[in-house]
């Protein structure tokens, strides 16, 4: 009896442990899954951001080929006329009058070609900047329904289109770490562009970690590392089970 009952025991116990592990490894399957759709999604959001950004350029690009053949180019046209008239000419007062001519048309020529390189520069960013693409990633989160984020953005003036890249890659790495870390069922991000200087505050309801011992794992390295690139300086407060605050300060 006391054979059989130990028997027992044992495969009720090998069955136990059996149906533990499977159980166990479904779970961390289930969450490899949810982590990898994560992954896809802000990977979709980034090409989405990137087809926005092209889409920008080409428009640009059209816009200035535009204004340079229907502007710019009549200008030039102009000049080159009244520059073929100017030897012609002998009369001291037809002279003047041409010289005044000339100089105003080459005045105008340099204004268009002053707003076709301000075009160049920064009509990309006013309607494809940082805070769109930002409430874009924001937008497909959110409608995941796997966490809450909310946020406020007031940039402003956009910044560089660089500063806007790596900014945006930091957001990124962020919602990456809490994702996949923290737990957490609220984000909050709060960016803001005072004068020359940048602020990024990074909140999240999850479970904390001990900023001691932060292992470098949870993607802190790349995160400091794209933060000392930019001269910037990184604050991060966190406590087992109340959430973690993260603080960028970048000069502009």
């Amino acid at each position: 009896m006391i054979l059989i009952l130990g028997t027992s025991g044992m495969f009720l116990l090998t069955t136990a442990i059996v149906l533990f592990i499977y159980l166990y490894q479904r779970k961390l399957l289930k969450r490899k899954l949810e982590y990898q759709e994560i992954e896809d999604l802000l990977k979709k959001q980034e090409l989405k951001s990137a087809y926005s950004i092209l889409e920008g350029q080409e428009r640009a690009y059209k816009q200035v080929a535009e204004e340079l053949h229907d502007n710019l180019g009549s200008m030039l046209v102009t000049l080159n006329m009244l520059s073929d008239t100017l030897p012609k000419k002998s009369d001291p007062e037809s002279l003047k009058s041409l010289a005044a001519k000339i100089s105003e048309i080459a005045a105008q020529a340099t204004e268009a070609t002053r707003k076709i390189s301000h075009s160049l520069h920064s009509g990309l960013l006013k309607h494809f900047g940082l805070g769109a693409a930002i409430n874009e990633l924001i937008g497909a989160l959110n409608e995941s329904q796997t966490i809450q984020v909310t946020s406020h953005i007031d940039l402003g003036e956009e910044m560089d289109s660089q500063t806007n890249v790596q900014v945006y890659r930091i957001v990124q790495e962020l919602l990456n770490n809490t994702l996949k870390h923290a737990r957490a069922s609220t984000i909050n991000i709060d960016l803001t562009l005072a004068r020359d200087h940048f602020t990024l505050i990074f909140e999240d309801n999850g479970i904390g970690f001990d900023t001691n011992q932060a292992d470098n794992g949870l993607g802190l390295k790349n995160l400091r590392s794209r933060v000392d690139r930019m001269d910037g300086h990184l604050t991060i407060e966190s406590n087992k089970g109340k959430g973690t605050t993260t603080i960028i300060e970048l000069p502009i």
